[in-house]
C-alpha cells in the first residue's frame, strides 16, 4: 500500500507541475503582448526595416509633372480563421487567412494591420518616384483635378493576402512548450500583387508604360521575436515590388525620355 500511495502522490505532483507550467506559459505570453511586443501596427513608409527610399536615381529629369492616383481595388474578400485546429493533437498547425486584412472585424491582436492600401500604397509609390527624380515632380492626387500634371500613374491592387500559420508541433495545447523554448510560434506570409501603368493625364486608355509587380514575404515569429515586425512586411513588400518598376522607369528616363511623355 505504501508504494501505491507514493506512486499516486508522484502522479498528482506531476499533474500539478504540468498545470503550473501551462499557467506560467499563458501568463508569460499575455505579459509579452501587454508590454508591447506586438509593436506599432500602423502603416509606415519608408519601411522600418530599411528606413530609406530606393537608391535608384535618374540622370536627367523628364520635363513634365506626374501624379499617382489611388489604386483600383480588385482584391477578394475571403476570410479563414482556423487557429483552433492547432489545439487538436496530431494536427500540425492552424491557419488564418485574410484577403483584406485591414477590414477584418475583431482579429487577434497579432493579426491587426492598420492601413488603407489603395491610398497608402499610392502615396508610397509617389514618394518613391519623386525621390528617384524621374519627373520634375510626382505627387499623390485623389483625382486628376487635384494637381496639375501631364501624366498619371494608375494602378490595380490585386492582392494583399495575409496568412498566418500557428504551429503546435502535433501536440495540441502542450505544443506551446516549444514556443517558450524559443521555437517558432507561427509563420506570417504577406502577398502583394499590383499593376501599374502610366498614361497621359486625360487619356487613361493610352498606355505609355506598364508593369505588374508581385512579391511574397515570409517571416517566422515567437513570443520573443518577430511579432512586432509582421505588419512591417507590407511596406517592405511594396518597396521590394517597386524595385524593378523604378529601375525600369529610371532607365527609360536616362535613355529614351520621350517614352515617358504624352504623344
Amino acid at each position: 500500500m505504501g508504494r501505491i500511495v507514493t506512486k499516486n502522490k508522484g502522479v498528482a505532483r506531476m499533474r500539478v507541475l504540468f498545470i503550473r507550467l501551462i499557467i506560467y506559459m499563458v501568463f508569460m505570453i499575455g505579459c509579452l503582448s501587454l508590454t508591447g511586443c506586438l509593436g506599432n501596427r500602423n502603416w509606415q513608409y519608408p519601411p522600418s526595416a530599411s528606413g530609406t527610399y530606393l537608391n535608384a536615381k535618374a540622370d536627367a529629369v523628364v520635363p513634365a509633372k506626374a501624379i499617382v492616383l489611388p489604386l483600383e481595388d480588385l482584391r477578394g474578400e475571403g476570410v479563414k480563421e482556423e487557429y483552433w485546429k492547432a489545439t487538436i493533437p496530431l494536427v500540425p498547425y492552424g491557419d488564418t487567412v485574410y484577403q483584406r486584412p485591414e477590414s477584418v472585424e475583431h482579429p487577434e491582436q497579432v493579426d491587426v494591420v492598420r492601413f488603407d492600401p489603395t491610398q497608402d500604397f499610392s502615396k508610397a509609390i509617389a514618394a518613391e518616384l519623386n525621390q528617384a527624380g524621374i519627373y520634375s515632380s510626382v505627387k499623390f492626387a485623389k483625382d486628376v483635378a487635384q494637381e496639375p500634371a501631364e501624366v498619371a500613374f494608375r494602378g490595380r491592387l490585386r492582392s494583399t493576402e495575409w496568412k498566418r500559420r500557428l504551429y503546435t508541433y502535433l501536440l495540441g495545447p502542450v505544443g506551446v512548450v516549444f514556443w517558450i523554448l524559443g521555437l517558432p510560434m507561427s509563420e506570417t506570409t504577406t502577398d502583394l500583387v499590383l499593376d501599374l501603368q502610366l498614361t497621359p493625364v486625360n487619356e487613361p486608355n493610352k498606355v505609355l508604360w506598364n508593369m505588374t509587380m508581385d512579391f511574397e514575404g515570409k517571416q517566422f515569429d515567437s513570443p520573443y521575436y518577430g511579432l512586432e515586425d509582421a505588419v512591417g512586411s507590407y511596406p517592405s513588400a511594396l518597396q521590394e515590388a517597386l524595385k524593378p518598376a523604378v529601375a525600369d522607369l529610371v532607365g527609360l528616363a536616362n535613355q529614351d525620355p520621350n517614352r515617358l511623355l504624352p504623344r
